[in-house]
């Protein structure tokens, strides 16, 4: 009897261990995009307006001794079937806290429907999600930014967008 509680036990701890082992591949695996920040805020419950600036702050790594970063930049933006525009198109502003310099004015172009008039990107529910093309923004490690996105559309109110975001990807 003895002999087999001990098998028994060798097998718990052999299972223990392989879920140890699971989880800690799940989480590689989940960390290996590269993204260093990601946020969403909403925007007026009605429409945005280009005077709605959103921003968002991303502080540094701050790893001595690494020189400055490449990121890639790219806006997501959620919306409704009240979106009616094939596109939209994004202006963000990059700036370092520290001393306030501007460091990029870049233009994030999402495309909502494709030529054909089918919607891209995601759904849940009553809401859309589509992800702009990337940019690449230059920043050092112990860089504090702001980031500040707004539309450069030619109507002034658009109306279904909900939240936007930005995603920082090494």
């Amino acid at each position: 009897m003895t002999d087999e509680k001990a098998t028994q036990r060798g097998r718990r701890v052999a299972i223990q261990k392989l879920k140890y082992l699971l989880l800690l591949a799940v989480l590689a695996l989940v960390s290996c995009d590269g993204t260093v920040y990601q946020s969403f805020k909403q925007v007026s419950s009605s429409s945005w307006s280009p005077k709605d600036t959103v921003s968002f702050v991303y502080e540094g790594v701050n790893k001595p001794g690494s020189g400055g970063t490449a990121l890639k930049m790219s806006a997501q933006v959620r919306y409704n079937a009240d979106y009616k525009y094939k596109n939209l198109i994004m202006r963000v502003e990059t700036i370092r806290i520290a001393d306030t310099l501007l460091l990029s004015v870049d233009t994030l172009h999402c495309q909502i429907y494709d030529d054909s008039g089918y919607r891209l990107g995601s759904t849940a529910g009553s809401l859309y999600q589509n992800v702009s093309n990337d940019v690449f923004i230059e920043a050092s490690p112990s860089d504090t930014l702001m980031l500040r996105l707004s539309h450069i559309m030619s109507d002034e109110s658009l109306a279904g967008v909900c939240d936007v975001g930005l995603r920082l990807t090494k």
